[in-house]
């Protein structure tokens, strides 16, 4: 009798390979959907911790930020960001939360009249708490779009 090695062929190296495969691609499709669901719980959060540093400005100033002498209406998150960590409005804060998603051109919105406002984000899923959202645009920020989730003072 030859004693034969025992050894794998190529056939059953290529099989393990493919199943691996298999089994990694569906574990990160189904991460996605994770993924997405944090970064709205993000986004949430980001909304609610603004709206503190907002009621430390109007506590600070009786009105809430304003670009120039515009009065009612919506300011692009970048010069939003600008007003609040600017060294004359002295809140001792270097910036303000970014959209998780920011290279995809999504933002987070920002409308007043001076004594309201209203925070918004564009979330990924449809998520629980949009049922607690505001509904109608409000200050330019548009609301009633979907999957927009907008909280207000």
């Amino acid at each position: 009798m030859k004693n034969f090695k025992k050894a794998y062929t190529l056939i059953e190296m290529l099989m393990v390979v493919a199943i691996i495969g298999v089994l990694a691609s569906s574990i990160i499709i189904g991460l996605g959907a994770s993924r997405a669901s944090a970064r709205d719980a993000r986004r949430i959060t980001d909304l609610k911790n603004v709206q503190v540093v907002l009621e430390l400005y109007y506590n600070k100033y009786g009105f809430y930020p304003r670009q120039g002498e515009l009065t009612t209406g919506s300011i692009s998150w970048a010069d939003f960001n600008t007003i609040m960590t600017s060294k004359e409005v002295d809140l001792k804060i270097n910036k303000l939360p970014k959209d998780p998603s920011s290279s995809s051109g999504k933002s987070y919105m920002y409308g007043t009249n001076g004594q309201a406002y209203v925070l918004g984000a564009q979330l990924e899923t449809d998520h629980p708490s949009l049922s607690e959202s505001l509904k109608e645009n409000t200050f330019g920020v548009p609301c009633s779009d979907k999957n927009v989730y907008c909280t207000t003072m």
